[in-house]
């Protein structure tokens, strides 16, 4: 049972894809940066039937509104979008399953409100990426640079265009560290585009993400906020061989693997496993959504 529709926000709509029955447990499904719901529909069908999986789009991706123009986007604002999507739904508790940006975003509303979570799974992502102190006047600097070029571009109503074909290609290549099948891409493509006339198409994602603003925080503040206030949830981490982001996260993949509840599983593939190759994570995944228990 497949299922689009609305969510209404304060700022317009949240796109959302469903699999399933809505009687059963529910799963709140996000992607990361620059996706859309479409980097799901491969990996759903492999996982249990006797859930409600709830993909979205996040706002300014895919189907969904933007946030309101003008101003610079912040992590933050998504951690609103999760929120009003819960109570949407009217669910005592969500399983979240997120990629990248989304599993970001997911590990903080995890923290911040632990009554909501019951279990968290993280898809290629430990958790946002810190701003080291050193680098946080340059990182301000030219993420505020950035969105006032950006909304200067903007200003002029005209989006950048492109073929089909050049479209699909961009698409294909513009990942991190690697490359997207076709397979992989369809799904997305369709909800990345909108056409503009002339046998042309735009990418409907906001292009303020390009340069969105992370909470300022190092490794240090990170640990000690998380030792604060953890979370205290059952937490999947699955992490590609192939893939930078244990290599850029290290100091929190040896943290992490001292918590008794979060367990950390590798695969032999890139950051867009999930996608990619959905076979290779569906039965870690399958485990982890059928058990009671905190470890694997």
């Amino acid at each position: 049972m497949i299922n689009e529709f609305s969510v209404p926000v304060p700022w317009g709509h949240i796109a959302v894809k469903t699999w399933g029955d809505e009687k059963d447990e529910a799963v709140l499904v996000a992607h990361g940066r620059l996706d859309n719901a479409g980097a799901f529909d491969r990996l759903i069908p492999l996982l249990p039937a006797s859930f409600y999986y709830i993909c979205i789009d996040l706002p300014g991706h895919g189907k969904s509104s933007h946030f309101p123009p003008h101003l610079p986007i912040y992590t933050t604002n998504f951690v609103l979008a999760y929120k009003l999507l819960v109570e949407f739904f009217k669910r005592q508790s969500y399983i979240i399953i997120g990629h990248s940006y989304g599993g970001q975003i997911g590990f903080l509303y995890a923290q911040l409100y632990p009554m909501h979570v019951k279990k968290l799974i993280m898809l290629e992502t430990v958790h946002m990426y810190p701003v080291n102190v050193k680098e946080f006047k340059h990182y301000l600097i030219d993420q505020l640079e950035s969105n006032i070029d950006i909304s200067r571009k903007l200003g002029t109503g005209s989006k950048p265009k492109y073929t089909q074909e050049e479209a699909l290609s961009k698409l294909l290549t513009g990942r991190q560290g690697t490359s997207l099948t076709i397979e992989a891409a369809t799904p997305l493509f369709k909800r990345a585009v909108e056409p503009v006339g002339d046998g042309k198409v735009s990418f409907t994602y906001d292009q303020r993400m390009k340069s969105f603003i992370n909470p300022l925080h190092d490794f240090r503040y990170i640990i000690e906020t998380l030792r604060e206030d953890p979370v205290t949830c059952p937490v999947l981490i699955v992490l590609g061989l192939k893939s930078l982001t244990k290599d850029h996260m290290e100091v929190l993949v040896k943290e992490f693997k001292r918590w008794n509840n979060i367990s950390i599983e590798y695969v032999d593939d890139y950051h867009d496993v999930h996608n990619n190759s959905p076979g290779l994570v569906a039965p870690i995944i399958t485990k982890f959504l059928l058990t009671e228990k905190a470890k694997l």
